[in-house]
């Protein structure tokens, strides 16, 4: 059977071949097919159940990957996530008539051709270069063919040569330096089918043979002539003049009828292909009367029927009857293209603009014809299979190879025929199709063959004028005879001629040449079905084509045109029992199986659909000699999948009872009897197929990947994409590692002159630019130029059948490499999947082949996101592009990331998901500004893309824009409802601005957590009222936290095989101790590990074991190094490794920093935490550049510790502020500063001063990790300290490497770090009291994680990691340094009074003396509901008074004062007063006009609080959680600034609340107990006076401002964990039990 073209492609080739003819002006109506990715089965609806159109439908990122990062950036390359129902792969649609050629309707894409056209003033034409075929058009225009971003029958563009690429206008943020290879086309255009099928189902390439097989396109009479829509692209117009200029074909003359002959005996030439008068004789050719050309042409050969030796003595009307024949056909070609132009015209007058792309009609298929002569016993030539018939076999359908049937055609337009040979009846097919003896010549050699007759029709060409075959036509086609016009048998035209009427008068001939043959002549009766059919009369096509089968009921023709009859009947059950009576007959009889699966998806039975694939394959399964010929031995690898066995939804309603388990019966017949398997390339496929039908065996089975993965079996998907792929390689490779390993190989050694290097250098990703992996294909097959599969499909390089099997095998190895690269972020879809070896390496070589054999923007999206992700640079052998963008080093990943974006941009400069990840990246490397414009960019391409839309908010919020970012959340969200970082996006800046309507809350825990709720008028609700129940945004917040979380407990489950378990104990059981002692640990390991297998929380288990392990061999080499000086052999310090299956564990979308804000329970919070770590660890732990041995430890300390502080924040900003002079009150003989900034200066002073006292300070702002982690090794740093923790800016993957042997965190994050690779944190009893630690505290051995089985635990604990409790509190203030007016004179308390009183009628010179000022300073995203309803209620019982708050942001202000209205009235309303946010100089120093502060209880003010309480202002807290750090930390700063006296405990009691109703009661009882009076000057009676008093005097000798004791006691603390490391100590410190040691100076090393 033929690789059969879809007829709606809009490939201009195919339409060549078929003779095509096209009026001046117009393009062949048809429509082209695309596949664009998808993520749904169904359509998208929208809120009126409207379908959504191309353009606002917002496509599932075929290809994202989401990297978190505190900033919350996403990336849209494909989706990672299991909540999507039906991420089918790709999607084909087809286009509307549109402005632009080859795009479907009402996308913005621009062609290559449009694109040249744009800049042709710019370019001068170009000469192909070296090596172009010799068939290449004369021409660039013609030559840019449509390159489509899919999978089954697509034809791929042609290459383009860099010569005609200059002044390249895409916009793109820098020029890439690699060539603009024409168009795809990609993106969302709904929800879509199987690779060829529609979204109903029907399969797109069921069409009448007229249009569907290239040797039998339309060609519509001369005198049909109708206006096409304005549609037809400038593109194939040029296209087809091309072609006629370059003297392939005659024009026809519109006077020239396609009518049979008058005279039945003028038969003494065949038609010319000149539009002169004249026939040119040509010579004989045996047998065949036509044949197709390597272009498609149809090729007239002279050949003269020997009637008496076909059929014995020809019957009087057989040359009638023939001709009469050849015209039905010609008119039924006519009529169903005049149907097709008519459904196109129509729905383009009815909606111009429509984007829903038309579904095409099923048309039956018409006869092959027959030779001439009775037809009466052709009949007895065909029987069944299995049949005891012993007659000739059945006679081939249309389409059974690539040129199958192109002779029958010219033999009914030509005048003799030669005699058949007889063929023998011993033979047998399943299919009952056999080949005449020179089928092959015909299928495999018309290339050589036509060559003759190419030249001599070249040769006529060359002495015709131009305008002798341009006149008429631009597309000239194959023309009858000049001899009669009208055959003698229409006794009467039609009287309009139109296409309608002249089917409408063949069908009344071959009705009346049937009845003269007794109905029993069944070529002419299915053609007369045909026709019926398409004039409508269903009826009667479906009675003629039943009493073919009353003939023979083994007609395969008429049995598949009978169930498309059916099927037009409405009788689905009857059509679908046909098809599948058909391949159960002849599984090889692709069209009734591709019918049949288009039927069954149409009603989403994609189970059935996929079983009837598997029937096919374990059917024609070739088996190997060790099988011999049983058929259960030759079943499908693919039939293993879930879907084939699981029932669908629709098998329990109303279905055919067919059996198509591959389990059950199959063929068992001998292959060595099929007249094919003498073919060149039979079984080449693994299938008993000829070479030449390996791609459509081929798109089956990638079609049925598309259907397994779209029913959630990504396993089977897996390997029927790689099947494909197989078959496309010819069966060269066992698997696909096996071309993995071969790609690696050959590029390797090509482009880096090495051959692949063996060991650990073997994992590192090769990487390539755009133009280097453009030549994958070519270095990898140079001898076949392609694919090996491909040698025996006939037709040069760029034949249809060629580029379609091409196109379909780059979409298999993209939909595999999807699959493998969804498994490295999401553990759900990497279950069952084997992975590949080396990851993202091996993941990076499929697409490198891909991309070569198809340039496709999806698939450089997803390149780019793979090496976003790749640390090392590539060698620098190669030259690279410079890269102006500070930090991103040439042929990094990162840069080309950037190249391999906007690459895809260049094919297809409407792509939303690669200007999406384009702008993640630039994100990720500072460009925010850029960022943003590459977002707005994808909205615009897509309005309704919800990633995009997320980003676009996410960067406009972090330049301060958050009313702009509030809308696209809600646009996010509108269109995605589900989508987590759209709704935890609007919760967080809604949250920001106080825009609580709608919020709802949590009523877990009683209201303990969220005590007053919001509802959707923006009313309170009360969570302890009985029934109250969780509700609003906030719910979905948590909700959606919990399911992840839940969901993250499975990450790593399987990984636990018995080799990694043995690999495992092998690597991290110390050999330390006896022999005995080393095997009886490595048991208990073994039986450790064998428990977590299977288990939730294994990935967990398994990872922190590493990182845990790589500590302790740390340990152990600083013993053995330093202590025992001991020798061991470098490999007893080996890194352990994760194991290579285990990928790395998404982040939740909620991160740690959101959860100081969300009402979130321990649990959640430590977990979201852990996993946050966890990414981290995994990510850092696979780096390429990590040594094999741990890092070389430190020397000891001689005479001090060395510590390195590493931050992001050594600028304008709090942090530096706080801690500005920490780094030069060091005792040099205690702690050596080592400070690492990973941001550029600011040239603030707090830059100057920490750059000029700390000892060592190094500008890191442009150093990857690799350098910083070896440039903190090189220094010997003993203590690292994490001054970031989980906040912008972080470097938390240095600290993953681990490069010091104790690294801890404080002061950057007020939370638990949830890792590993932090030791320590920086506390008091206050801000983490000690029910909240995990009850295992030991963290030193390897054993301590085998013990420690708190995973999951429901208990309350938050913090792992050993805490160094401080004697006084853990928070650093450096005020007394550095604030303004520190140095000056310091006031009298008097004099105090006086200059706060001054500036308080400054600020607020409108209110009165008796007027008492509440304020907060804080963000407004730390006001929840509950507080700001306490802060109302106060204000209305302390009647003169204010509350006075910041516009931080200034949108909240207006949301604050509308829920004031809204819940205390007017009054108390009008006094809340907002301010702009003060210089830091200022905001100090005004505070002290502040009353009283009311801080907020769900997120403290952290260094706001000490900025108040150093201007002497009093500071009323509510530590409201324990087991939240940042809600306790003002309570901790408080105690830090009152005296260390009865007094300052009696100050803390009034000022740290218990409960929200002991925060409201004592902010009252302040406030009335203070009173000013008119003229007081600031002086004034009551506790509040007393305690600001106290705060006023105590700054100066506090604990909190008191710097040099905050760093002796640090450095306490380190020398403690330091000699606690050395002897192998763990557990947490409490400094009140260390002696003080700041007299002492040094430590010893043990």
């Amino acid at each position: 059977m033929s690789m059969q073209q879809p007829h709606d492609s809009n490939f201009p080739p195919s339409s060549i071949r078929s003779g095509l003819r096209v009026q001046p002006g117009d393009m062949p109506h048809f429509a082209p097919q695309y596949a664009l990715p998808i993520h749904r089965e169904l359509p998208r609806r929208d809120s009126d159940g409207s379908s959504l159109g191309s353009g606002e439908e917002t496509p599932r990122a075929e290809n994202t990957l989401r990297r978190k990062t505190p900033n919350g950036t996403l990336n849209a390359g494909y989706d990672g996530t299991v909540e999507y129902a039906n991420p089918q792969k790709h999607q084909l649609v087809v286009t509307q008539g549109s402005s632009e050629s080859y795009v479907p309707a009402g996308s913005g894409r621009q062609t290559f051709l449009q694109h040249q056209q744009r800049q042709s003033s710019s370019h001068a034409e170009w000469n192909a270069p070296a090596g172009v075929d010799s068939y290449a058009p004369q021409y660039q225009q013609a030559y840019s063919l449509p390159a489509m971003d899919s999978m089954l029958r697509q034809m791929p563009m042609q290459y383009i040569y860099a010569q005609q690429l200059y002044g390249q206008t895409v916009p793109s943020v820098i020029q890439p330096s690699f060539p603009y290879l024409g168009p795809t086309a990609s993106g969302g255009q709904g929800s879509g089918p199987y690779g060829p099928y529609w979204h109903d189902g029907t399969f797109v390439p069921y069409r009448p043979a007229a249009l569907r097989d290239p040797y039998l396109h339309y060609r519509p009479s001369a005198n049909w002539t109708s206006a096409h829509p304005s549609s037809h692209s400038l593109q194939q117009a040029q296209y087809w003049q091309q072609q006629t200029q370059a003297g392939h074909w005659a024009p026809r003359p519109t006077s020239d009828l396609t009518y049979p002959p008058t005279d039945p005996q003028d038969r003494s030439t065949l038609p010319t292909a000149h539009s002169g008068g004249t026939s040119v004789p040509y010579p004989h050719q045996p047998d065949n009367a036509a044949y197709l050309s390597d272009d498609g042409e149809i090729n007239p050969v002279a050949a003269t029927p020997n009637f008496d030796a076909d059929f014995g003595p020809s019957p009087p009307n057989a040359r009638r009857r023939d001709e009469t024949f050849a015209w039905a056909l010609q008119q039924y070609q006519d009529l169903i293209a005049f149907i097709h132009h008519h459904r196109r015209h129509q729905q383009h007058v009815r909606n111009p603009v429509s984007q829903q792309a038309p579904r095409q009609a099923f048309y039956p298929r018409p006869p092959k014809p027959s030779y001439s002569g009775p037809q009466l016993d052709l009949e007895k030539q065909r029987t069944a299979p299995g049949s005891q018939a012993s007659g000739d076999l059945l006679e081939g359908p249309h389409g059974t190879s690539g040129t199958n049937g192109a002779g029958d055609i010219a033999q009914h337009h030509g005048t003799t025929r030669s005699p058949s040979r007889p063929r023998p009846a011993s033979l047998w097919s399943p299919s009952g199709v056999h080949f005449r003896d020179n089928e092959y010549n015909r299928r495999a050699s018309d290339e050589q063959r036509q060559r003759p007759f190419q030249q001599q029709q070249q040769a006529q060409y060359q002495n015709q004028p131009y305008s002798a075959y341009h006149d008429h036509d631009q597309s000239p086609t194959l023309r009858r005879s000049s001899g009669s016009t009208v055959s003698s048998i229409v006794n009467q035209m039609p009287p309009d001629d139109s296409p309608r009427s002249r089917a409408s008068v063949a069908l009344s001939y071959l009705t009346k040449l049937c009845q003269e043959a007794d109905w029993r002549w069944t070529d002419g009766m299915l053609l007369g079905g045909c026709l019926a059919y398409g004039l409508g009369n269903h009826q009667q096509a479906h009675r003629w084509y039943t009493k073919v089968l009353g003939i023979d009921p083994t007609h395969l023709e008429a049995t598949s045109n009978l169930a498309a009859t059916l099927l037009a009947l409405g009788r689905r059950r009857e059509a679908e029992q046909h098809w599948a009576n058909a391949v159960k007959a002849a599984p090889n009889h692709f069209e009734a199986v591709e019918h049949l699966v288009g039927l069954l998806c149409s009603e989403h039975r994609s189970a059935d659909a996929v079983r009837v694939i598997e029937y096919v394959q374990s059917s024609l399964r070739q088996p190997k000699p060790s099988d011999g010929l049983k058929a259960s031995d030759r079943q499908s690898e693919c039939s293993s999948s879930s879907a084939s066995r699981s029932p669908s939804r629709s098998e329990l309603s109303d279905r055919i009872l067919y059996d198509f388990d591959t389990e059950g019966d199959t063929f068992t017949a001998d292959w060595r009897e099929n007249p094919a398997a003498s073919e060149p390339g039979f079984g080449s496929s693994g299938f008993a197929v000829p070479g030449c039908d390996n791609g459509r065996i081929l798109a089956l089975i990638h079609a049925k990947g598309n259907m397994l993965y779209s029913l959630g079996d990504n396993p089977g998907a897996a390997r029927a994409f790689e099947d494909a792929v197989l078959i496309a390689t010819g069966r060269k490779f066992e698997n696909i590692q096996g071309i993995v390993k071969h790609v690696l190989s050959v590029v390797s050694a090509m482009v880096h002159r090495r051959p692949l290097e063996q060991g650990t250098a073997a994992l590192d990703p090769l990487l390539l630019g755009p133009e280097q992996a453009l030549a994958t294909a070519k270095m990898c097959f140079p001898h076949y130029g392609e694919l090996p599969g491909l040698q025996h499909v006939p037709g040069g390089h760029q034949s249809i059948a060629r580029r379609a099997i091409i196109s379909t095998t780059s979409n298999s190895l993209l939909s595999l490499a999807k699959i493998f690269q969804d498994g490295m972020s999401n553990s759900a879809r990497a279950s069952g999947v084997t992975p590949l070896a080396c990851g993202v390496r091996d993941i990076l070589a499929l697409y490198y082949l891909s991309l070569s054999l198809q340039p496709s923007p999806s698939t450089a999206n997803n390149v780019g996101i793979l090496l976003a992700s790749v640390q090392q640079a590539a060698s620098p052998a190669h030259a690279h592009p410079k890269i102006d963008i500070p930090g991103v080093v040439p042929g990094s990943g990162i840069a080309l990331a950037l190249q391999y974006y906007n690459y895809g941009l260049q094919l297809d400069q409407h792509h939303a998901h690669l200007y999406t990840n384009l702008g993640s990246l630039l994100k990720d490397i500072g460009q925010l500004d850029a960022a943003i414009n590459m977002y707005e960019r994808a909205v615009k391409c897509d309005g309704k893309f919800d990633i995009a839309l997320a980003n676009l908010a996410n960067a406009v919020k972090d330049k301060g824009r958050t009313g702009d970012a509030i809308i696209y959340y809600k646009r996010a969200v509108e269109v995605s409802p589900d989508f987590a970082e759209a709704v935890c996006g609007l919760a967080n800046a809604l949250n920001s601005v106080c825009g609580w309507k709608a919020r709802g809350g949590i009523a877990e825990d009683g209201g303990k957590r969220d005590r007053w709720h919001v509802d959707d008028a923006g009313m309170l609700l009360d969570a302890r009222q009985p029934g109250a129940t969780s509700s609003g945004w906030i719910k979905r917040v948590v909700d959606i936290v919990e399911k992840q979380l839940t969901d993250g407990e499975t990450w790593g489950r399987g990984v636990l095989t018995p080799e990694i378990i043995e690999q495992l104990v092998q690597q991290v059981v110390i050999l330390d101790g006896s022999k005995d002692d080393v095997q009886e640990r490595q048991a208990g390991m073994r039986r450790t590990l064998e428990s977590w297998a299977g288990q939730r929380w294994e990935g967990a288990r398994v990872t922190k074991l590493v990182e845990r392990a790589t500590r302790r061999i740390g340990w152990y080499r600083y013993r053995d190094t330093y202590v025992k000086k001991k020798q061991r052999t470098p490999s007893s310090y080996n890194r352990p490794q994760l194991p290579a299956t285990l990928t790395v564990p998404p982040a939740p979308t909620v991160l740690p920093f959101h959860t100081f804000t969300c009402p979130l329970s321990a649990k959640q919070i430590r977990t979201i935490s852990q996993r946050n770590g966890m990414r981290i660890s995994v990510s850092t732990l696979r780096a390429p550049w990590l040594p094999k041995q741990v890092f070389q430890p430190p020397k000891p300390p001689s005479p001090h510790l060395k510590v390195g502080y590493v931050s992001s924040d050594f600028n304008n900003h709090p942090l530096a502020h706080l801690m500005q002079s920490v780094f030069g009150l060091h005792n040099r003989k205690r702690v050596e500063a080592y400070c690492y900034a990973t941001t550029a200066s600011d040239k603030s002073v707090h830059r100057e001063q920490i750059e000029s006292e700390a000892p060592v300070f190094r500008d890191a702002s442009s150093w990857s990790a690799e350098r910083l982690v070896h440039q903190i090794v090189h220094d010997g740093i003993h203590i690292l300290v994490n001054l970031n923790g989980y906040t912008r800016g972080a470097r938390n993957e240095v600290f993953a490497a681990r490069p010091a042997p104790i690294q801890m965190s404080f002061m950057g994050f007020a939370g638990t770090l949830g890792a590993e690779w932090c030791d320590y944190l920086l506390a008091d009893e206050t801000s983490i009291p000690p029910e909240t630690l995990r009850p295992w505290r030991r963290n030193i051995d390897v054993e301590d994680v085998m013990v420690d089985d708190t995973n999951g635990s429901e208990d309350g604990w938050v913090y792992g990691e050993n805490i160094i409790y401080c004697r006084d509190t853990f928070f650093c203030c450096d005020h007394k340094q550095s604030a303004p007016g520190a140095h000056d004179e310091v006031l009298s308390w008097k004099d105090e009074q006086r200059e706060r009183w001054r500036m308080r009628k400054e600020l607020f010179p409108q209110i009165s003396d008796e007027t008492l000022i509440f304020g907060n300073f804080n963000q407004l995203y730390k006001i929840d509901p509950t507080i700001f309803r306490t802060w109302l209620r106060i204000l209305a019982r302390v009647p003169n008074s204010i509350l006075w708050l910041l516009r931080f942001p200034d949108l909240g202000e207006s949301y604050l004062l509308a829920t004031a209205r809204q819940w205390a009235g007017a009054e108390v309303a009008s006094r809340v007063v907002f301010t702009d946010v003060a210089p830091k100089h200022l905001h100090i120093s005004r505070a002290r006009t502040c009353d009283l502060v009311l801080d907020t209880a769900e997120c403290n003010a952290h260094t706001t609080a000490a900025d108040v309480l150093w201007s002497g202002t009093p500071l009323l807290t509510l530590p409201r959680y324990a087991y939240k750090m940042c809600s306790r930390m003002a309570a901790s700063i408080l105690k830090g600034a009152l005296p260390d006296s009865k007094a300052g405990v009696q100050a803390a009691r009034e000022l740290i609340a218990t409960s929200e109703e002991d925060y409201e009661e004592k902010a009252v009882g302040l406030a009335l107990s203070l009173a000013y009076t008119r003229g007081c000057e600031g002086r004034a009676a009551g506790r509040l006076m007393e305690l600001r008093k106290m705060l006023y005097h105590a700054r100066w000798t506090s604990a909190l401002f008191d710097t040099k004791r905050w760093v002796s006691d640090l450095e306490d603390a380190y020398e403690v964990a330091w000699m606690r490391f050395v002897s192998g100590e763990g557990g947490d410190i409490w400094l009140d039990k260390v002696p003080r040691k700041g007299a002492k100076h040094g430590v010893d090393a043990s």
